[in-house]
């Protein structure tokens, strides 16, 4: 098109019938570029916006992370104090328990000689015992024979 009309002036018909179609040709052409290029566009701003997006996510996810990481840490340490009173714990059990049975050990070995000492003690009594009721008998045996003597000296005193 001349504007400026500093050129001979434009053969509409020929311009409707030739030219035009090509134009409109061309136009449908740039028109389908376009949408072409406008959805690429679209689709780069979608894809931008979606990585403006998963950025956010990150940085949440690592905020989160972070946080997780701090509690898991503070729970090892809390659980490291505890495993390690357990230990002193444990440890201490153990001592005691060989303390008690070291004491245990004194004890029945105490009770052992005590044990012996009466057994020791029961045969010395029961050796006396016998040795009384022997004497016993043979007390019992003098006496009768005593008691005979006498009787036997008082006859014999009657008698005179």
């Amino acid at each position: 098109m001349n504007i400026t009309n500093d050129a001979p002036s434009m053969d509409y018909i020929q311009y409707f019938t030739k030219q035009l179609p090509q134009d409109l040709a061309k136009m449908a052409a740039l028109r389908d570029e376009l949408a072409k290029r406008q959805g690429a566009i679209s689709a780069v701003e979608a894809a931008l916006a979606d990585r403006e997006k998963a950025k956010d996510e990150l940085a949440t996810a690592r905020a989160q992370i972070e946080i997780l990481v701090a509690e898991t840490k503070a729970a090892h340490d809390s659980a490291k104090k505890i495993k390690q009173t357990a230990d002193a714990r444990d440890k201490e059990v153990a001592k005691r328990e060989a303390e008690f049975e070291k004491s245990m050990k004194a004890r029945e070995d105490s009770v052992a000689a005590v044990e012996t000492a009466v057994g020791t003690r029961e045969i010395a009594v029961d050796s006396r015992e016998r040795h009384l009721a022997e004497a016993q008998a043979k007390l019992e045996a003098d006496r009768a024979a005593l008691d005979q003597r006498i009787k036997l000296f008082q006859d014999r005193v009657a008698s005179f």
